[in-house]
């Protein structure tokens, strides 16, 4: 044996020779080459045998094989015989009574370790609700794990959160990992309040997972707990989410008075960062949102965020838990966030200057990226424009834009001179966009405004009560400062941005067509004296992003 041939046929002969002969020297010899060969054809050889003759229970109880080893042992078995779990859980079963003698009570926890590994649950069902009553703690509260993942029951975990062990009850709701429902949710928050540190742990990863952001101020709080082994918990939890915004708590606790919370915080950056770095690797994403203003006399800003690959309009479905937002320096933990509905189709208006002004190219550049954006129900239309601030007077105009499904031709409009008289002035422009009375357009309407120049005059009260009663989304894009136009937006709640090169202009327009897609809204009380700059990031296996809006 010790000169054994893993590749020999012969050596199969040998084998069953020793067998035969002292099946205590063939089982340690087995042993030691399967510690030793790992995966060959010689080792498929020797699990066929030990599966064969019943010596499967023993070998995985071996203290002489680390855990890793009998792991592998077990699925190797698993591949030869399909009803390897079967039997290894009839067997830990038996060894509650006066069954299976092979299995003792310090090995029963060891054997536990390996079928919850190699089985689900679902097909043992019987074996692991006899386990229940296993006189070893540890193989019961296993079980309970095994039977609420196998079942996916929610009823049965709550019953199993009456049970007086916190073993027990800690497996059960980790048993919910992945399980999405009201019943789950009212369960798992439930559990949240338990009062031992693991129950209470489990919890907050269920809820993460699914997205539940609310436990994120629950999370943070128990960082603070009184107790080292909620706060050893809590930094446990951080790194199970991955989540870079508990970076700053966990640097916290790395200097904690107690020597297990600082070995979990250590662990839980390290996760941390490799999460981080793991959601690089898929495709990054493009933000864009629409900041609203702070309602006077309440703190709550509103956020519509839109979230799309590098091209096209397909947005990525993103859990609440997922987004990190930003203002300013601070973090904000407490928010809400709803998944809002995509209108099928809408009509967009480019309100523009007349060709001939500097920024007519890269305006042009701007539209040509939104294309990528376009889905084919939208439809496009221009409003050209002239400055008579400049000298210039246009048309009086009272007809709607004309709207098409054509990228293309608003494109070329906007590359070739309007006749003046088809052209208003700005304010009348934005008129002509928002009137009520627009057959042709379809879904709701928005405009995309850009001035090279502030106006010579001041929106009157009508165009504003126009712009609000339209409820159109209305974003203005300006080349520098442009107090009239910025008063105007603020009176129309309208957006406005300021830019300074071509380089802008083309990334403002796309992004301003971009956020009539908005999916998310995300709502938060603000603790700032005055509106700040919102960073948003986010982080997930599918893709990551990290913007600043203004």
């Amino acid at each position: 044996m010790r000169h054994f041939d893993r590749d020999a046929v012969a050596s199969r002969a040998r084998i069953r020779e020793l067998f035969d002969v002292d099946q205590e020297a063939f089982y340690s010899s087995a042993l030691e080459i399967l510690k030793r060969e790992g995966d060959s054809r010689g080792c498929h050889y020797l699990v066929t045998l030990l599966v064969a003759y019943d010596l499967l229970v023993p070998a995985l109880c071996d203290a002489s094989l680390s855990k890793e080893q009998a792991l592998t042992l077990a699925r190797a078995a698993g591949r030869i015989d399909s009803l390897t779990d079967v039997s290894l859980a009839k067997s830990l079963a038996d060894s509650s009574g006066e069954g299976d003698p092979r299995v003792s009570a310090r090995d029963a926890g060891r054997l536990m370790e390996v079928l919850s590994e190699i089985s689900d649950g679902t097909r043992i069902l019987p074996s692991l609700m006899r386990m229940l009553r296993h006189p070893n703690a540890h193989v019961r509260s296993k079980a309970v794990k095994m039977i609420g993942r196998g079942s996916r029951s929610v009823r049965w975990v709550q019953g199993r959160l009456a049970e007086s062990d916190p073993r027990v009850r800690a497996n059960a709701v980790e048993a919910l990992w992945g399980v999405d429902t009201e019943e789950a949710r009212s369960l798992l928050l439930n559990a949240t309040r338990d009062g031992n540190n693991r129950v209470a742990g489990n919890a907050l990863v269920a809820l993460y997972r699914i997205g539940d952001n609310s436990v994120i101020p629950e999370l943070l709080k128990m960082a603070e707990h009184e107790s080292a082994l909620f706060r050893s918990t809590a930094a446990w939890v951080m790194g199970e989410s991955g989540d870079a915004r508990f970076t700053e708590t966990l640097a916290g606790l790395m200097r904690d008075t107690n020597a297990a919370v600082r070995t979990r915080a250590l662990a839980a950056l390290g996760r941390i960062k490799t999460a981080v770095a793991l959601s690089h690797e898929g495709e990054q994403w493009v933000v864009s949102g629409l900041v609203q203003d702070p309602v006077s006399g309440k703190a709550a800003r509103r956020l519509l965020l839109a979230v799309a690959g590098a091209e096209g309009f397909v947005s990525p479905a993103i859990l609440p838990t997922q987004f990190l937002v930003s203002e300013g320096s601070q973090i904000v933990n407490s928010y809400r966030v709803l998944e809002r509905q995509v209108d099928a189709a809408m009509s967009v208006t480019f309100v523009v200057p007349r060709v001939g002004g500097h920024g007519g190219t890269a305006l042009s550049g701007g539209v040509f990226a939104c294309r990528t954006r376009k889905r084919p129900s939208d439809l496009w239309a221009v409003a050209p424009y002239v400055n008579t601030g400049a000298g210039d007077s246009g048309g009086i105009l009272d007809e709607a834009p004309h709207y098409t499904s054509d990228a293309a031709a608003v494109q070329a409009l906007l590359e070739q001179p309007t006749p003046r008289n088809e052209c208003s002035e700005l304010w009348h422009a934005i008129w002509r966009s928002v009137r009520n009375d627009q057959p042709q357009s379809r879904g709701k309407r928005h405009l995309i405004v850009y001035s090279e120049c502030d106006p010579s005059g001041s929106a009157g009260d009508s165009l504003v009560s126009a712009v609000v009663g339209s409820r159109a989304t209305v974003q203005v894009i300006a080349s520098g400062d442009c107090p009239k136009l910025e008063d105007f937006c603020k009176r129309a709640r309208c957006s406005f941005e300021s830019i300074e090169s071509d380089e802008q202009l083309i990334r403002a327009v796309e992004m301003a067509y971009l956020n009539l897609l908005a999916r998310y809204e995300i709502v938060w009380q603000s603790g700032a004296a005055e509106p700040a700059a919102l960073r948003i990031r986010l982080h997930s296996p599918a893709g990551w992003a990290d913007a600043t809006l203004t």
